[in-house]
């Protein structure tokens, strides 16, 4: 027995996951909108369930028991309250072929990555309010996509601002910068990237990219994306893994004017630098007409 496990108390649940880079990715995408997380472990698998303190967006996991090499657990369930940014530590040098085990008990959590060497960490198991109101939606548009062609477009569409508009009509989705700097990137129906489309009108709204930012890292474990949403709602995306472990993740629709004020913004910032640049062009002219009249 470690020294780890002497500190741990009375084990009440014990799983061995077998990809721990799936498994540091989950926790990362979770520790970019919430400092704690509840997850609730019962006999048909593990559920997580947050809300960032914003409000502005809600993520749910659900990892299914027959996505684990071992599963103890007790008939009525146990509950774990973690900090996702010393667990995300925790599993941050993992790879590919380690497998982490995760041993519960009502005051700590044991996580155990095994590959070419043992590791452990001993976490506390906190008391984290887990009530967070359950979110359903209806939408107007329907759109199944290539995860990593998703993320590329959300990603060239946030270079260019802050927030990123989503158009989808009967035979097209569209991805682009809602700002003056225009770009750009649709998906026809028929392509190989879009796998399905369903849209009952021209759906159009607009998203803070750094809020989906926050989950793109998802596109490493699931091959496809759900992509729903109606003009001006909130949007909803669904990443499901081959195993079967699942992220949901709402967020709502950007403030009316966030993409104007974002632009002003940025054409403050270049009238600064041209008047910064005109102020050093007339130095530099009066610094040259003191040095020909010292000659």
């Amino acid at each position: 027995m470690s020294e780890f496990e002497s500190q741990l108390g009375e084990v009440k649940a014990k799983l061995k996951y077998p990809s721990a880079t799936t498994l540091a990715t989950l926790v990362e995408s979770l520790s970019e909108l919430l400092e704690e997380a509840s997850f609730t472990i019962t006999k048909e698998g593990v559920k997580a369930v947050g809300m960032d303190p914003a409000k502005v967006a809600y993520i749910e996991v659900t990892i299914p028991y027959a996505n684990f090499l071992e599963y103890e657990v007790p008939e009525e369930g146990v509950n774990l309250g973690a900090n996702l940014s010393a667990l995300s530590r925790a599993l941050s040098r993992v790879k590919k072929t380690d497998v982490v085990t995760l041993e519960v008990s009502p005051s700590n959590l044991l996580v155990r990555v095994e590959g070419q060497t043992i590791r452990e960490y001993l976490l506390p198991n906190l008391e984290v309010s887990s009530e967070v109101p359950e979110i359903k939606l209806e939408h107007t548009a329907h759109v199944k996509i290539l995860s990593d062609p998703f993320k590329r477009a959300l990603s060239d569409a946030g270079e260019f601002g802050d927030v990123v508009e989503l158009e989808a009509t009967e035979n097209m989705f569209a991805v682009r910068a809602a700002s003056e700097k225009r770009v750009e990137a649709k998906f026809l129906s028929g392509s190989a990237s879009l796998i399905a489309i369903e849209v009952n009108e021209r759906t159009t709204s607009r998203y803070d990219f750094n809020y989906l930012d926050k989950v793109l890292a998802m596109a490493k474990v699931a091959d496809a994306v759900d992509v729903q949403f109606s003009t001006d709602r909130p949007l909803e995306l669904k990443f499901e893994s081959p195993g079967g472990m699942s992220v949901r993740y709402v967020l709502a629709p950007a403030a009316a004017g966030a993409a104007p004020a974002a632009e002003e913004k940025a054409e403050a910032a270049r009238e600064e630098e041209e008047e910064s640049e005109g102020e050093e062009a007339e130095a530099e002219g009066e610094e040259e007409e003191g040095g020909s009249e010292e000659e």
